[in-house]
């Protein structure tokens, strides 16, 4: 046990020594100068994030408000073979070491279904991409533990080691992959949760650039869980997905507009185990639809972007049927140049199975770096009596569908790049504040809020 916490002890303080030794340090960059340009052969890049703040423990809803904190020091590699303009061979790797005090959600926390509290060390992405696949620059063949995510965490959201295909054309860009995860590579919990054991994922896109600015498309999903009878994995789901989406913007003289739509549909059989170790299957089907319009008038002080959005769920009639999101799945909204948010709050989590929300909200830019966002929701249970999409341990009231109004603020910043020793140091800053009013479906649970502050450095 000592010797246990003597090493964490130890990787925490590399994770706060590295990213200040980084800065500090000569860019770590592998090059050979020609007359025309610097080739680049290898590259490593630097991520601090440090984040805190006060809320329902773990983002459980009716627990004890706490405060958490999170320290995270993410380093990148990437080689490139022959070189980066160009390159028929990749390789990269990206890991980090943290101290976590909980599970708390936060806009700047990936979705990890893993729960690791404490210190740390995740070797979180490792592959081998070739281009120029069969010699056409369209395609490009990749090997190893990969992230795979969207804008919407409705299809995929989360890394796992998988064989991806990718094609990129002109008018036309799509990929189809087939993975299964077998560790978590971390050095406090390397062994999966049962349930994401012994689970094959093949999934794919094709997406249609029709016009400028304009895309729609295909998405698809086969899981086939072969974990077999595990009293620790009583559920065990095989079947597809299929949907389509459409999103674009346009943009004029005063004003621009965008819009996104994401439509999925799930068939198949779920294998149910009870107590006594005897097995029922059920069909599985529902569908479920996201959508979102935003209008955006330039002409007016800090630019503001008001939008309307939406989504609902197949109204399922038991508990076990109907749409939900696998645990490869999310929630979330994400958008890596900026911040990544939920459905309707950053800070807690929904289950899209079994609900209907709508909301409207005000982006803002009070300076050419800075977004100041506002959203306002509502929530409800397509069918009273079913199953509950948030997550709570606080009785229920099946007479109501009202899950209640939330209200989010987010306001981020991002300093001016600053050139230091031939590169960038990035420096951005979120705050964010969230606000349940719970609604009568959940007649014993207080109102609940959660605020948090992170600092993310780039160099």
């Amino acid at each position: 046990m000592k010797e246990y916490k003597m090493r964490n002890a130890g990787l925490f303080a590399l994770s706060l020594a590295m990213p200040v030794w980084a800065m500090a340090a000569e860019p770590e960059r592998i090059a050979h100068t020609t007359n025309e340009a610097e080739l680049i052969t290898s590259e490593v890049f630097h991520k601090l994030t440090l984040q805190g703040g006060y809320g329902p423990e773990d983002s459980l809803l009716g627990a004890d408000e706490d405060r958490f904190y999170s320290i995270r020091y993410e380093p990148t590699f990437i080689w490139y073979e022959p070189e980066k303009r160009w390159p028929r061979w990749m390789v990269f790797t990206r890991g980090w070491l943290a101290y976590d005090s909980g599970n708390s959600s936060s806009p700047l926390r990936e979705d990890d279904q893993q729960q690791v509290d404490g210190f740390n060390a995740e070797l979180r992405e490792f592959y081998l991409r070739r281009s120029l696949f069969n010699d056409d620059p369209a395609l490009s063949l990749t090997l190893g533990r990969q992230r795979f995510a969207d804008r919407s965490g409705l299809w995929w959201d989360d890394t796992f080691e998988a064989l991806r295909l990718d094609y990129a054309g002109a008018f036309t860009r799509g990929f189809v992959a087939a993975g299964q995860k077998f560790f978590n590579y971390n050095t406090d919990v390397n062994s999966l949760d049962p349930r994401d054991k012994d689970i094959i994922h093949v999934l794919g896109q094709y997406g249609w650039h029709w016009r400028h600015a304009q895309w729609a498309g295909l998405k698809f999903m086969y899981s086939d869980d072969h974990s077999g009878d595990n009293p620790e994995d009583p559920s065990d789901f095989n079947g597809y997905r299929l949907g389509a989406f459409m999103h674009g913007n346009t943009v004029n003289e005063n004003a621009s507009s965008d819009y996104r739509l994401e439509v999925a549909m799930v068939n198949g059989e779920r294998e149910l185990q009870n107590s006594t170790s005897d097995t029922t299957a059920v069909d599985i089907q529902g569908w479920a639809v996201q959508g979102e319009f935003g209008l955006q008038l330039q002409q007016y002080a800090w630019q503001p972007r008001i939008a309307l959005y939406a989504g609902m769920t197949d109204t399922p009639d038991e508990d076990d049927n109907g749409f939900f999101l696998n645990r490869i799945q999310s929630d979330r909204l994400i958008n890596d140049r900026t911040y990544s948010t939920r459905l309707v709050s950053s800070a807690f989590r929904v289950d899209m199975r079994n609900l209907l929300y709508y909301g409207a909200g005000v982006e803002l830019h009070p300076t050419e770096r800075s977004i100041l966002e506002l959203r306002v929701s509502d929530m409800q249970l397509r069918n009273a009596a079913g199953p509950l999409p948030l997550r709570t341990d606080s009785p229920r009231n099946t007479d109501s569908q009202s899950l209640g109004q939330v209200i989010d603020l987010n306001y981020y910043w991002q300093n001016f790049p600053l050139a230091y020793r031939g590169r960038l140091f990035n420096l951005n800053t979120l705050a964010s504040a969230s606000y349940l009013s719970p609604g009568d479906a959940t007649p014993d649970l207080d109102d609940q809020y959660q605020i948090s502050l992170g600092i993310i450095m780039h160099y």
